[in-house]
């Protein structure tokens, strides 16, 4: 039986998790605890590996028997959808509850991803002698690469998002403090375009004031650290929200983070995102439009900064991207906004 694994890094359903995994997968991920990964990108891990463990011993195998082809049926037996199990607590008990979940293409991309870090960790920690998914994806037909356009708002969308949460609380006689929370969330991802996971781990110590001036202190991925100067709409929002926020009543373990749920606890990812959803229902926002998603909020605030003539080197830095080839794909947005724009002119002249 595997040992029990521990990290205080990580939440307990995901300790119980990588519990059930091999002990040298374990080590794996106490590797992934020391180099600082993030803790989403352990639980992705540990999803991931779950899919595939579960597959092998239906199947009856074990780490060493995986080949090529064994790799080559499990991506066809997750290819349109998977059961995912999620661990939850009751009443001091763990219980695994079951799912469906759609596998998207950023889906079948991640999960060859996990594998390939895991194999390769096991052949450089000498566990394995060849490595399987080298050997997979030496054989596989590649998949044409469509390089989708990100989807974002215009500035005039951006604007009716943001009106929109006052009007969804126009019916209450006085401002609360979720109405702020909900203005400043909006503004802070219009305006610094930092990740849902940047946002949700901010602390009160992460906003640094000098004057009128704010600036906040934002913990990218791989732990890299960059400062964001907040403009004055920014700043004001997020002003009027700490001035109301709740102080009393917040979880001694809550009592630094920045942005709280109802609950007076940190907010989590699904909490960002269910407030995003209900504004952009309350603003009648355009099909495109509708299905935005908090981190096209951050493709917003790319395209927007390019179609206003930035250099692509300082919205990279904005952004956190460590390679400008990810900042690139904003250029393509903007080249063809404007080959639709000239595309138009046919229709007069």
């Amino acid at each position: 039986m595997p040992p029990i694994f521990r990290s205080r890094k990580l939440p307990e359903a995901v300790n119980q998790r990588i519990s059930r995994f091999p002990e040298d997968v374990q080590e794996f991920f106490h590797e992934m605890v020391s180099a600082d990964r993030s803790p989403l990108t352990v639980a992705n891990y540990a999803y991931d590996f779950t899919l595939f463990f579960d597959f092998l011993h239906e199947r009856e195998l074990e780490l060493k028997d995986v080949d090529s082809q064994t790799l080559k049926r499990f991506f066809r037996h997750i290819e349109n959808g998977y059961e995912r199990s999620v661990m939850i607590k009751v009443n001091d008990e763990w219980i695994e509850r079951k799912h469906y979940r759609e596998n998207s293409r950023s889906g079948k991309q991640r999960k060859r991803a996990s594998l390939r870090s895991l194999f390769r960790y096991l052949i450089r920690a000498k566990l394995l002698e060849r490595d399987p998914m080298e050997e997979y994806e030496d054989a596989s037909l590649k998949a044409r690469s469509k390089q989708k356009v990100p989807v974002f708002l215009t500035q005039e969308e951006a604007l009716r998002l943001v009106k929109a949460v006052q009007s969804y609380h126009a019916k209450k006689k006085k401002k609360n403090w979720m109405e702020l929370r909900d203005t400043a969330i909006l503004l802070l991802l219009l305006n610094t375009g930092m990740r849902v996971s940047e946002l949700i781990s901010l602390n009160l110590n992460s906003i640094q004031s000098q004057g009128s001036q704010y600036r906040i202190v934002v913990i990218g991925k791989g732990g890299k650290e960059r400062m964001l100067m907040l403009n004055r709409t920014a700043t004001e929002a997020l002003i009027a929200y700490l001035t109301l926020r709740p102080v009393d009543r917040v979880s001694p373990l809550h009592v630094e983070a920045l942005i709280l749920n109802k609950n007076f606890t940190r907010i989590s990812r699904k909490g960002i995102s269910e407030i995003l959803k209900k504004y952009v229902k309350e603003a009648k926002l355009p099909p495109k439009a509708a299905t935005i998603s908090p981190h096209k909020l951050r493709h917003t605030l790319a395209t927007l900064l390019l179609s206003n003539g930035e250099n692509l080197r300082v919205v990279q830095e904005i952004l956190g991207h460590s390679n400008i080839q990810t900042t690139q794909i904003y250029t393509h947005v903007i080249n063809t906004e404007k080959d639709e724009a000239l595309e138009r002119l046919e229709n007069m002249f």
